[in-house]
């Protein structure tokens, strides 16, 4: 999910990866919390991959500083993974869900069709797992679980609703 909204990122800006963990913190501030941890081990799979580039240039303090840039791969490989999307894991399906709408802008007219009708297969297949889940009888819930489970789908269908 991070090599996304890096690769989101460096289509609108150049940046360092300190500044690149800063704009995930101001963009996506209500879906994910950013590290030089994290982001610095995704900016350098993608420089392997050859989807990002840098400059370097010395700082006013006399320090070396690399600013990233989106390459024609990079553009091409964020597409590909905005319109190839499956969520790794069902239980992050709803951030993640709305992480790639926030995303979705890079997107021509076509590729966004395509990208809904991804999108409203995956969040149509967790609905039907989850009202299964409320109606096996096998499986007592109490009255706190089943409203958990209720709020999950009431957010699935209000993300169905967008699409």
């Amino acid at each position: 999910m991070f090599e996304i909204v890096i690769l989101y990122i460096l289509n609108k800006y150049d940046a360092t990866i300190y500044r690149i963990s800063k704009i995930i913190d101001e963009f996506f501030f209500a879906y994910l919390k950013s590290s030089l941890g994290t982001v610095n081990p995704a900016v350098k799979r993608l420089e392997k991959i050859g989807c990002v580039e840098y400059s370097e240039k010395m700082t006013n303090g006399g320090m070396l500083s690399k600013t990233y840039s989106i390459t024609p791969t990079g553009k091409k490989h964020l597409i590909d993974m905005l319109l190839t999307f499956e969520c790794s894991n069902p239980y992050h399906i709803i951030n993640e869900t709305k992480i790639m709408l926030y995303c979705s802008d890079v997107l021509s007219i076509n590729e966004t069709i395509e990208f809904k009708e991804n999108l409203k297969n995956i969040l149509e297949l967790q609905k039907i797992k989850l009202e299964k889940g409320l109606d096996n009888q096998y499986i007592e819930l109490n009255e706190l679980q089943k409203n958990t489970v209720k709020i999950t789908l009431n957010e699935i269908e209000e993300l169905l609703k967008l699409l």
